[in-house]
This record gives C-alpha cells, sequence and structure tokens, in this order.
C-alpha cells in the first residue's frame, strides 16, 4: 500500500472519529464511561500516546536510526495506557484536544517522509515479523481510531436510549 493511500485510510478514520464525537458538550467530554471507565477526553489522550509513539517510530527510521522502535517493545499494553491514563488524567480538556489534532497533522508528515517501498516492504524490518511497516501505521492509528469511533458511537446511542432522544 502506497503512502497516498496510507493517508486517505488515515484520515478517513481520523474523520469518523471526529464526527464520532462531533456535537459532545465539555461534560460529555468529561463523562467517565464512553469506553470501558474512559471518558471521551481520555480516548483522545490515548490515541494520541500511541499515535505519538508511531510518529517516533516512523521519525527514527525516516533518520536511518537503527533498533526495535519503542512502539513495538511495550511488553504489557495494559500497564502502558493505563500509565498513559494518569500522566493525562488531570491535563484539561483543551489542551487534549489540540495535541489530538496536532498528532494527525505530524502523523501525516512522518508518513509522508518515509517511501512506499519502505512502508510496503514485509522483509525491511525483522521487528515487524514479516509484516510490511504500513501495518504498523493500520494497528496503531487507522484501526485504533475505528475502534474508538465505534465503541464511542455505542456509547452516544446508549446514552441517547436512556433519556429517549434518538443519537443518529
Amino acid at each position: 500500500m502506497g503512502k497516498q493511500e496510507l493517508i486517505s485510510a488515515f484520515e478517513q478514520a481520523r474523520a469518523e472519529l471526529v464526527e464520532a464525537i462531533s456535537g459532545l458538550s465539555e461534560d460529555e467530554m468529561l463523562q467517565p464511561g464512553a469506553v470501558g471507565y474512559w471518558s471521551v477526553k481520555d480516548v483522545l489522550a490515548h490515541l494520541t500516546a500511541w499515535e505519538s509513539e508511531l510518529i517516533t517510530a516512523l521519525v527514527r527510521i525516516e533518520q536511518g536510526k537503527k533498533g526495535v522502535p519503542n512502539i513495538v517493545t511495550i511488553d504489557d499494553i495494559d500497564e502502558w495506557n493505563d500509565q498513559q491514563y494518569r500522566g493525562n488524567s488531570r491535563r484539561d480538556l483543551q489542551v487534549i484536544l489540540e495535541d489530538f489534532h496536532g498528532v494527525a497533522k505530524h502523523l501525516v508528515a512522518a508518513i509522508e517522509a518515509q517511501p512506499d517501498q519502505v512502508l510496503d516492504d514485509n522483509r525491511r524490518f525483522p521487528w515487524m515479523e514479516g509484516e510490511p511497516l504500513a501495518y504498523l501505521v493500520y494497528e496503531n492509528a487507522i484501526w485504533h481510531e475505528q475502534e474508538h469511533a465505534d465503541e464511542i458511537v455505542a456509547w452516544r446511542r446508549d446514552l441517547s436510549e436512556e433519556s429517549g432522544e434518538n443519537y443518529d
């Protein structure tokens, strides 16, 4: 998959997520329970943390730095997610939103900096275990955003049913 297709897929996933949170008030964005015990704010901070790690990996690759990227070596994902949650829990919603929108711009730039053959070669990086680098982007950005967008949509439907309103 070429970088333009990858960028388009990311932009589509991001648009779906933005649509999923569209119209939420600040109080609703801070309400626990959107995804597990996380609020929408927590989900956005979570996605930003993963995508920041992804950007770091892509930039290191583009700079020719050797070694396995941190994003690949995280042993306990639940523990890492909890550390990120605790680190972001006191941060202001507006700061989280700025970071969330900013990370998307940086991720697109980091993808654009990669030659298509680097993104597509499933043998270039042994730590990718037979998958191309594009898979790392799908896993940690595209599919990740789609997953949480779907969860937020389901949460909003549940809330609207409880209140007697229609979310759709």
